[in-house]
């Protein structure tokens, strides 16, 4: 048996392929291991990481072969590998038949690692591996997180999936029974809203704040040729005031909303706006948000595909007054924390509704502006952002970069994780040095490093 402790990551998103603000988060992770293992080693105890993802083919979203042959390097080259989990690809995925059989073939890839070395940490990332709970306790050198991100009361207003409700229910209450079982403290707005409507017991917590790479190349403000080129290819006017959003096809991100209230500006903006067709009938979404803004007159340009440079170039370009982020329900948004790297120098301010897990992001009026989810108000909203004079929105952006920076250190975040659980109860959490000190209550986001442009949604 090795005498090196093992992390088994499990998720649906960033491995083999990086469609949504889950596989930022394994990407971040993914870059945290390449750049900063030996330190965690050194800080943690030694350690081997793995990486477990459903069996990838043509019927994942944005099946990637080069995020699959990143990951393997990654892990490989610290001695640990990719592990695909068997399910039945004949029936739909989102659907709590298949995660219960991810689960199990998750938790047995656990124990067979437990065989192997002297203690495991399985991660169950979202709703897919919220199964995993249910098998905490099989093996006594096994301990289970649940990274739940969201759940479906929040992501499925007005109308949540009774199923996915039940399963996350379930998750919960294994959570809650099982000594070795756990549950992520992303932030204070999930963790509250696990606890008031999932009876989350608050001693099966465990703190994971969110984190960046934030030396990555793609977190980097862009070089002013760069965004005029990226900008005048996509056909943005210059010289005119500029309102930026980025999100999939999904009613829960609220571009529709955007769409709306940008009707009486429309002699004084132009939207860029970046709608990601999902791989569903929410993609007809994109045309909707096509039609209407033609209908409404506005001066638009709606790009229907992701390349992460463009809301990078979106988020430095000067004209930018306001990154949108009309969404009716979110923990956290990914895009808050980019645009504060993005638009260090030049560029946009956050504008955010005031509910769920923006408030923990955005402090209005200090580093981006809310404003209250009611009729008019994101108008109003944009209209404030369109009234901040340089001197205001330069202040606004050199408080969101600082606390990103102070806040967001991927790296600090996950030594400070893996110490809570491989480190001697009686020795104190110790940061890990050459890393700025971190809120643990602050929530986990994703910001990544990546080596190609898969096709992403942001938020």
């Amino acid at each position: 048996m090795s005498t090196t402790n093992a992390l088994l990551y499990c998720a649906t998103n960033g491995i083999a392929n990086n469609t949504n603000g889950i596989g930022r988060q394994t990407k971040t992770l993914l870059a945290t291991l390449a750049r900063h293992h030996h330190r965690l080693s050194a800080h943690v105890g030694a350690f081997t990481p793995y990486l477990a993802v459903p069996e990838p083919g043509p019927a994942t979203w944005g099946y990637n072969e080069d995020d699959l042959r990143y990951a393997r390097r990654v892990v490989e080259g610290l001695d640990g590998q990719v592990i695909t989990l068997p399910y039945d690809t004949r029936r739909p995925f989102w659907q709590p038949d298949t995660w219960r059989q991810l689960s199990g073939e998750a938790a047995r890839a656990a124990d067979h690692l437990a065989d192997r070395h002297e203690k495991v940490l399985a991660i169950g990332v979202d709703t897919p591996f919220a199964g995993l709970a249910h098998h905490a306790g099989v093996h006594p050198d096994v301990e289970v997180l649940l990274a739940l991100f969201s759940t479906a009361r929040i992501t499925e207003r007005p109308r949540p999936d009774a199923d996915r409700i039940e399963w996350e229910e379930e998750a919960i209450a294994a959570a809650n029974l099982h000594p070795r079982a756990w549950i992520a403290d992303i932030g204070d707005f999930l963790t509250r809203h696990l606890k008031d409507y999932y009876g989350l017991d608050p001693a099966s917590l465990r703190s994971w704040p969110s984190g960046l790479h934030l030396t990555s190349a793609d977190l980097t403000p862009p070089n002013k040729t760069e965004v005029e080129r990226i900008v005048h290819t996509l056909g943005i006017p210059a010289g005119r005031p500029v309102v930026a959003a980025v999100g999939r096809t999904d009613h829960t991100k609220g571009l529709d909303l955007l769409i709306e209230a940008l009707a009486p500006l429309r002699n004084d903006v132009h939207l860029a706006m970046v709608a990601v067709p999902t791989d569903d009938d929410r993609a007809a979404l994109l045309d909707s948000y096509l039609h209407r803004s033609a209908e409404l007159g506005l001066s638009a340009t709606i790009v229907g595909r992701y390349d992460r440079d463009i809301p990078r170039a979106l988020a430095a370009w000067p004209d930018t007054i306001a990154m949108a982020v009309p969404s009716r329900g979110e923990t956290l948004a990914n895009i808050v924390f980019e645009t504060a790297l993005w638009a260090q120098h030049t560029g946009a301010v956050v504008l955010a509704p005031n509910l769920d897990g923006f408030p923990e992001q955005i402090t209005d009026g200090r580093n981006g502006l809310l404003y209250d989810p009611a009729p008019g108000a994101l108008t109003a909203g944009l209209r404030r952002a369109l009234a901040l004079t340089s001197d205001e929105r330069l202040r606004l952006r050199t408080a969101a970069h600082r606390r990103v920076v102070a806040e967001r250190n991927a790296a600090e975040h996950v030594a400070t994780l893996l110490a809570t659980f491989w480190q001697p109860r009686t020795t104190p959490v110790a940061r890990l040095l050459g890393h700025p000190a971190t809120d643990a209550r602050t929530p986990r986001s994703q910001a990544p490093t990546s080596t190609h442009h898969p096709l992403e949604a942001t938020p």
